[in-house]
């Protein structure tokens, strides 16, 4: 299956609801053949972006580029995309088969082109066995491959995805997420996909772009959004656990931080990165957690409540313990505009290894 070459530019783009601001001057670029993710809570305004970007609805000011030209005024037939919805929205009276043809049908797409394209994506997703069942007979897992496949059969290079797992059981969300990436990168599909799910995010996205009341906090690799956040915001959403957030003065005096940091800065650090030490603050237990390969310790300094990871084999820790961190791990931001101060980054900081394995259902 052959790729345009599919590129998304979104420029100044806000939509206003009454007075409400639903997007408040998002710009972003993205790059044709990524899998783009849309990620933050509900309510942060990634579904209306990606609702203007398929034409479902109509920015209030800015422009929206596909492949360099300006789509604004094109409806959704007419934007080179294809679309994988939350619900599937599958036809509960057509067949598999049926399904995934029918919008080739609606274009009027030869017969025989369609029944070459139909065996090609019905192998490639598992599907060939299932053709003449109706959705009804289908497990969650087999509808959304379903829905997938029509997505794919049309050949368009852009599909845009709408948390198309969030039905699915944990264990089959974990499987999925491997073969839609697979797809993704086999047939070269430049993907946006919307989830407020950090776990999707960090093991499927090329770009993460973490959205918060309707703007854009972070653009950046899973790498880059975790070792690096660039907000408060972003520091306390990716995660699991998010990163610990402590008031400077809680340092004060301590060695292993830049010079100048204090009362003005937060200090960031993950879980993974904070250790028992000989000397250091001092902070009590407050509960411990086992999670098999390793534990939570929930603990306390002074007013500020953390959570340090240790390996299971390790001894916990006592009622009252020091603590440290890796040297040139932390990160540093404005207390009061919730910003990342780069001029405190360890210049040979090297990124930590994020933890994601603990999801739940």
């Amino acid at each position: 299956m052959q790729t345009s070459q599919a590129q998304i530019q979104i420029e100044h783009v806000s939509r206003l609801f009454g007075q409400t601001a639903a997007l408040d001057d998002v710009s972003v670029s993205l790059s044709k053949g990524d899998f783009s993710v849309l990620l933050g809570p509900s309510g942060c305004g990634k579904s209306t972006l990606l609702r203007l970007i398929a034409g479902l609805d109509r920015q209030t000011g800015g422009a929206i580029r596909i492949g360099g030209e300006d789509v604004g005024d094109r409806p959704p037939s007419m934007r080179d995309l294809s679309m994988v919805f939350q619900s599937y929205a599958l036809f509960p009276h057509l067949s598999v088969a049926e399904n995934i043809l029918f919008g080739l049908k609606v274009r009027k797409v030869s017969k025989a082109e369609r029944l070459a394209r139909l065996d090609l994506v019905a192998a490639m997703m598992g599907l060939t066995p299932l053709l003449a069942r109706k959705p009804s007979e289908l497990s969650g897992g087999q509808q959304q491959r379903v829905a997938l496949a029509r997505a794919v059969i049309s050949e368009r290079p852009i599909c845009l995805m709408d948390e198309p797992l969030s039905n699915l059981d944990a264990k089959l969300r974990a499987d999925m997420r491997v073969e839609l990436r697979a797809i993704q990168q086999k047939l070269g599909l430049t993907v946006v996909y919307v989830t407020h799910d950090q776990i999707e995010a960090m093991t499927m996205a090329d770009k993460i772009i973490v959205m918060n009341a309707g703007r854009i906090e972070q653009v950046g690799t899973p790498e880059e959004v975790y070792a690096r956040p660039a907000t408060i915001f972003t520091a306390g959403f990716i995660g699991t656990p998010p990163m610990n957030l402590f008031p400077g003065r809680l340092f004060a005096g301590q060695d292993g931080l830049p010079q100048g940091v204090g009362d003005a800065q937060l200090i960031g650090l993950r879980p993974e990165d904070i250790h028992i030490a000989e000397s250091g603050p001092e902070a009590d237990t407050r509960g411990i957690e086992y999670l098999g390969a390793d534990r939570l310790v929930s603990a306390r300094l002074g007013d500020t409540d953390f959570i340090m990871r240790a390996p299971a084999s390790a001894p916990p820790p006592p009622a009252r313990f020091a603590f440290g961190w890796a040297q040139g791990r932390e990160s540093i931001f404005d207390a009061a505009t919730g910003a990342r101060l780069t001029q405190f980054d360890h210049p040979t900081a090297s990124n930590p290894k994020k933890d994601l394995t603990h999801e739940t259902a």
